[in-house]
């Protein structure tokens, strides 16, 4: 199945269908850019903050799964799939734990930019897994786009002997979004958004709150500000950002959503900018020029090949 040569085609043929869901893809990494406002905005520690964000989202997402099964009763998994909709979850919850204790250790620039080397760890995956054929098209934007990457973090970054466990788990928690987009993307085949984003919170949320509660952190909010915080948090970030992010992958490849995704931490940027007062640099603008260029390129190659 060559994917990365068909990004933008339906199963009829046509262009549409892919349009939108590369649109829902940016949408969906645009309200999950949401996330760092919110935690900055917010008292509670950032991982009491990753336990409500799968928290909220829980009951939204079953009630959708409960809505839509009596019109789509082979929405309802076998055992076999079971396991896979729970590493999904898995997944997910060991890139938010890995993520925010990258965050603790090192600097947030470092983790940040490890993270944001999933969409190589995604196309080699898809190649070594299932066979996906990496394009000339895909590898140039992902090249592109990582390179955009790099330079919206600029000079935050830097690397050191006592940073090293830090860098490696936000290496862990590229790594881990990888499994969970590649896991997500081979389930989309069978089951809609909705059974998948129910079972990676139902299976995430439990493994976080154990983990805030280890690490002796609070997980109840002081202020009515907080909780509407974390309300946000959950329905906005995951709820509706995952939601279009999984729609999306049941008609884009693994590897183009992976570097799509890439929009998110230009769409964070702004949001830093236009809700917090962070400023953006010149060599930031350049870096976000640069991912969308990525994105753009990668877009253009798949249709010339489609």
């Amino acid at each position: 199945m060559h994917y990365f040569n068909t990004v933008v085609m339906t199963e009829s043929g046509g262009h549409r269908l892919g349009f939108y869901a590369v649109l829902a893809l940016v949408v969906g990494a645009s309200a999950t850019a949401l996330n760092p406002v919110f935690v900055r905005l917010t008292e509670l520690d950032p991982s009491a903050s990753a336990f409500h964000r799968m928290a909220w989202a829980l009951p939204l997402m079953w009630g959708w799964v409960l809505v839509e099964r009596p019109r789509d009763p082979s929405n309802t998994p076998m055992k076999n799939d079971r396991w896979l909709l729970a590493l999904c979850g898995l997944f997910f919850a060991g890139d938010l734990l890995a993520l925010h204790w990258a965050i603790e250790l090192t600097a947030v620039a470092n983790a940040i930019l490890f993270l944001n080397a999933q969409p190589i760890y995604v196309a080699l995956g898809a190649w070594l897994l299932f066979g996906e054929r990496i394009s000339a098209g895909l590898a140039a934007g992902i090249a592109i786009g990582i390179a955009g990457a790099a330079m919206m973090v600029g000079t935050s970054a830097g690397f050191g002997g006592e940073r090293l466990l830090g860098d490696g788990l936000g290496v862990v928690a590229g790594l881990c979004y990888a499994g969970y987009i590649l896991t997500a993307s081979r389930l989309r085949a069978r089951f809609s958004s909705a059974v998948i984003n129910a079972w990676t919170c139902a299976v995430a949320t439990p493994v976080l709150l154990m983990a805030a509660l280890m690490a002796g952190r609070t997980v109840i909010p002081g202020t009515l500000r907080d909780w509407m915080l974390m309300i946000a948090l959950g329905v906005i970030s995951q709820a509706a950002g995952q939601g279009f992010i999984v729609w999306a992958l049941a008609h884009l490849p693994a590897g183009f959503s992976a570097l799509a995704l890439l929009s998110a931490p230009v769409a964070a940027a702004l949001f830093a900018w236009v809700l917090l007062n962070e400023p953006i640099s010149t060599t930031q603008l350049l870096g976000m020029s640069l991912v969308l260029a990525g994105v753009y390129a990668a877009f253009r190659a798949s249709r010339r090949h489609s």
